[in-house]
């Protein structure tokens, strides 16, 4: 068992059977400029770490629907992925924040709410 501080300033034991991933909250920083300006849109050179070393339990979501792209590799269905996060902190994570876990996959929230057991966090799988 590991023991991990929540935000809050709280302490509880995390058994790293049920939270045995980390990950990674960063948020798009606020973007200037009018005009001619380079790519406006989010990238990692453009986000700000918000937390990190989180523990967390990621599990994969088989979806309703086919892929946007419409080409013949796509996948047959949807999927998403849940991530479950210990937190006191009802602030942590917000949709559009960019979580990255402890092998460096990406994925974007597209859902994220906190319940009595912490967060719950719907996303997607990002390609860079």
């Amino acid at each position: 068992m590991e023991c991990s501080p929540l935000l809050s300033g709280a302490s509880v034991t995390v058994n790293t059977f049920i939270y045995p991933r980390t990950v990674s909250v960063y948020r798009q920083t606020a973007r200037t400029g009018i005009g001619l300006v380079n790519y406006g849109g989010e990238t990692p050179a453009t986000e700000a770490v918000v937390v990190s070393g989180l523990p967390a339990s990621i599990q994969h979501v088989r979806e309703k629907g086919t892929p946007e792209g419409k080409v013949p590799a796509d996948a047959p269905l949807r999927s998403g992925w849940n991530f479950f996060i210990p937190s006191n902190d009802r602030t942590l994570i917000t949709e559009r924040d960019v979580l990255v876990d402890d092998i460096g996959k990406r994925y974007i929230v597209t859902a994220a709410y906190w319940n009595s057991l912490g967060y719950v966090a719907r996303a997607e799988l990002l390609e860079t």
